[in-house]
């Protein structure tokens, strides 16, 4: 769960990058919309997974891990998906924290249809 935490902080770092270095004003718009509900799921899984078990102690100031950072935005997307239909299948979720993990993993379907414009 903390890869994925991981994952979605590069994800919204690699759009970022993509925002700032666009000439193309709809690109630009387009990085922001991508980056929409990043900060709500990684609050969610954080409380949900961690913090309810009294497991803060994994939280560190190296979270953001470059070697994860893909400026390739659909591919990026493809990735996370692949990851959340991982965790839902691995038996190690609850039914709520697999709720959630779909929710993101259709969130990511839309993301991905949207990182295909640009």
């Amino acid at each position: 769960m903390y890869e994925l935490i991981r994952h979605l902080i590069a994800f919204k770092y690699a759009c970022k990058i993509n925002h700032w270095s666009t000439d193309n004003y709809s690109h630009h718009l387009l990085y922001d919309r991508l980056t929409e509900d990043i900060d709500t799921w990684i609050d969610s899984i954080a409380e949900t997974y961690f913090m309810a078990d009294d497991n803060k102690t994994v939280f560190k100031a190296n979270i953001l891990e470059p070697k994860y950072v893909n400026k390739n935005l659909v591919k990026f997307c493809e990735t996370i998906i692949s990851h959340l239909e991982e965790l839902q299948t691995d038996g190690d979720t609850n039914e709520g924290l697999n709720s959630l993990l779909s929710a993101i993993e259709e969130g990511f379907l839309n993301k991905l249809a949207l990182a295909k414009l640009t």
